[in-house]
């Protein structure tokens, strides 16, 4: 029997329109196809949360959009793909103390809405099973070569391994390109979201840290909240 592997590639996409004010807009994702031996194996769960009647329809079919498709690929095959052991985060490159001081405030939201792991932030690289860096698009293509084609037109972009377990993964914040504090902040929580396995953008909530179009949100709205505990709470 063969067994598929995947790894997930999550991107800001960033481009400019012919507009009066070159308004930026936000894509995410695309799957490749990967042999490595050591990414996760997939598997199907048997429960989905986007079937559970507990939810709303709008609850449910949002989690659908952002949780078990893929925008850029037809290789939309309906499999939930979470952390089931705790995300160990280490940081990169630069360190600023707003972007710092925003990971730990993510990190505290996100261990209030999760029960079964926790976010953990280290010290060691070597204890880590995640990377952020803050830094520039050479220096993320430089720690992860495969991330070339894709950072040009990339402000944030994360990369984790895709299957029923996520066992690692790393993402970056371009600090340089994207000059908004504000901007840096809402790409530095949409990878990580995202890196939890809500690996798609939507055009449904524009209040959503997963809308599709360019935002500077810092907040998760009341859906994203939802869409968080379905993933992780309900199995």
């Amino acid at each position: 029997m063969k067994t598929l592997f995947f790894f997930l590639i999550g991107m800001a996409l960033t481009f400019l329109l012919l507009s009066n004010k070159n308004e930026v807009k936000n894509l995410t994702q695309d799957f490749y196809n990967n042999s490595h031996s050591e990414s996760g194996r997939i598997d199907r769960d048997k429960y989905n949360p986007g079937d559970d009647s507990r939810f709303s329809k709008e609850e449910r079919d949002y989690f659908k959009k952002i949780a078990l498709s893929s925008e850029f690929s037809d290789n939309d095959n309906g499999v939930v793909c979470r952390w089931k052991s705790d995300m160990r985060i280490f940081v990169k490159g630069e360190k600023p103390d707003y972007l710092v001081a925003e990971l730990n405030r993510i990190v505290s939201e996100l261990n209030e809405i999760i029960d079964p792991i926790d976010l953990v932030i280290v010290d060691n690289e070597d204890e880590s099973n995640y990377q952020i860096l803050f830094g520039s698009e050479q220096e993320y293509n430089n720690f992860k070569p495969g991330s070339k084609e894709h950072t040009p037109n990339n402000w944030g972009l994360f990369i984790i391994n895709s299957g029923e377990e996520i066992r690692r993964g790393t993402m970056y914040v371009d600090i340089y390109r994207c000059e908004s504090i504000e901007g840096q902040k809402h790409l530095l929580r949409e990878e990580l979201t995202q890196s939890l396995g809500l690996t798609n953008d939507a055009f449904d909530y524009p209040e959503s840290i997963f809308y599709q179009k360019w935002s500077e949100t810092t907040e998760y709205a009341p859906v994203d909240k939802t869409l968080i505990d379905m993933l992780y709470n309900h199995w």
